[in-house]
């Protein structure tokens, strides 16, 4: 399968829930695993920002790397982020996956921390 390494660094990146666990199949609630490490998947809901303009996207993350102490609102950051095409019988689109989802640091380059 294709994927398209994607560049967030013109984009601001906001969480806006909370974690859940990927649900594989609504009727039974099984729940979607990652299937080389069989860890559990989670969809990381954030809005991204492009030149002022927001949009909404899920991003799947394994359960390993999540930042435990997200809150919703805070910058966040996707190291290892693609964008993988898809399609099948019921139409076609673009996933997101990513190694971890972390807090982003925005700490100013060259700040000492003191106000």
């Amino acid at each position: 399968m294709r994927q398209i390494p994607v560049d967030t660094s013109e984009m601001t990146v906001m969480l806006i829930q909370v974690p859940e666990e990927k649900v594989k199949n609504r009727e039974t609630g099984e729940v979607a695993t990652d299937r080389q490490s069989g860890k559990t998947l989670f969809n990381v809901n954030v809005a991204v920002i492009v030149d002022g303009r927001p949009d909404a996207l899920t991003v799947v993350v394994a359960e390993d790397g999540i930042q435990p102490d997200l809150v919703p609102g805070m910058p966040v950051e996707f190291p290892g982020l693609v964008a993988r095409p898809w399609e099948n019988d019921f139409g076609h689109g673009i996933s997101y996956r990513a190694i971890a989802v972390t807090a982003k640091d925005l700490t100013l380059a060259g700040s000492n921390g003191k106000g």
